[in-house]
């Protein structure tokens, strides 16, 4: 894996997709106990719920050919 700044605020991964595939699945894990806690804060639970559709969706596309 390598991580590379393009801008302020802006990273580029470069990963495998078994790589990619293990922080999305930490990601779900992370998401789904945060769910069951009711002291977890509801920001970054919607931000990583975002995250994660955002992936799912740019996933989708690359597997459909559309990038």
């Amino acid at each position: 894996m390598r991580i590379t700044g393009a801008r302020p605020n802006v990273v580029v991964v470069t990963a495998t997709r078994a790589e990619l595939a293990t922080l999305a699945a930490g990601a779900r894990m992370a998401l789904d106990l945060m769910h069951r806690d009711p002291t977890a804060p509801a920001g970054p639970r919607a931000a990583l719920a975002r995250t994660l559709c955002d992936y799912e969706a740019a996933i989708g596309r690359l597997t459909k050919g559309e990038v």
